[in-house]
């Protein structure tokens, strides 16, 4: 698979993703799944996304996280511990079967070493589909066949969060910023290993691909905020973004790197 991520990142980013999170959307996707159903998530990382629906669980869950990174499976596991540590009410039991008791509902989670953009997986008799920060990934051609194939096995649902968006904003304003948002807008749209990725086109072509399928769309925003808050995600975003854009348009490289220091200032 193209695009790989590492831990820290993962780690940063997950307290910012929570606060992003539509919480309803979420909230009203949970409710509609079928008592005891059978979630797969894909690019699961270390399972964030499931530690973001556990507060909201209220019947049992059968959870199968796909991921390509066996670091970043192990590094779930620890992550799922301690989130239950801090958690009051809640119980994790880890054996060849992961299992999440809570006050209102439990999970079985079960992970998958598999390279999605090598190998489709197996949808038959999935309820619901999940991913996070993931579906920018794939190209128009994958997710309208993955879309097809969903609704082919009858599954009820997909939940697609975090997806990039086209069009960052930096304040204050500086006269490079227009011309950085396009180099990295267009870097996103590089191929991720399943062909020409949507990158910030991933709600619109997400949204044709499920609705040609015969899926009903609801979308919610849910954009960073970062800042003084969130200071290591805050500075690893500010350098790949940078680093990405002058990827894409080398030109931008000179003033690119005057652009940084001022942003990263205190």
């Amino acid at each position: 698979m193209g695009a790989g991520f590492d831990a820290d990142w993962l780690y940063w980013r997950e307290a910012a993703d929570t606060e992003a999170r539509d919480t309803g959307l979420l909230a009203r996707w949970l409710d509609g799944l079928s008592a005891d159903g059978r979630v797969v998530e894909l690019g699961a990382g270390t399972g964030s996304l499931l530690r973001a629906c556990l507060p909201y669980l209220r019947r049992p869950l059968r959870w199968e996280a796909l991921e390509v990174d066996s670091d970043l499976i192990a590094r779930g596991a620890e992550r799922f511990g301690r989130w239950a540590v801090s958690h009051p009410g809640w119980r994790f039991e880890m054996g060849e079967v992961t299992r999440l008791c809570g006050p209102q509902g439990h999970c079985q989670l079960e992970w998958q070493t598999i390279d999605l953009a090598r190998e489709q997986p197996n949808l038959a008799g999935v309820s619901a589909i999940a991913a996070s920060a993931w579906g920018d990934l794939v190209s128009w051609r994958w997710a309208a066949d993955f879309a097809a194939q969903a609704a082919a096995t009858g599954t009820d649902s997909l939940y697609l969060a975090l997806n990039v968006i086209d069009g960052a904003q930096c304040l204050p304003q500086q006269p490079l910023d227009r011309a950085l948002d396009r180099a990295f807008s267009a870097h996103m749209r590089r191929d991720k290993g399943f062909g020409p990725a949507l990158g910030g086109g991933a709600l619109p072509g997400w949204s044709a691909a499920l609705s040609r399928a015969g899926y009903r769309v609801d979308t919610a925003c849910s954009a960073w905020s970062l800042g003084p808050a969130y200071p290591l995600l805050t500075a690893a975003w500010l350098e790949g973004y940078v680093k990405a854009a002058c990827e894409q348009n080398p030109r931008l490289a000179e003033e690119a790197g005057a652009w940084l220091r001022e942003r990263r200032a205190p």
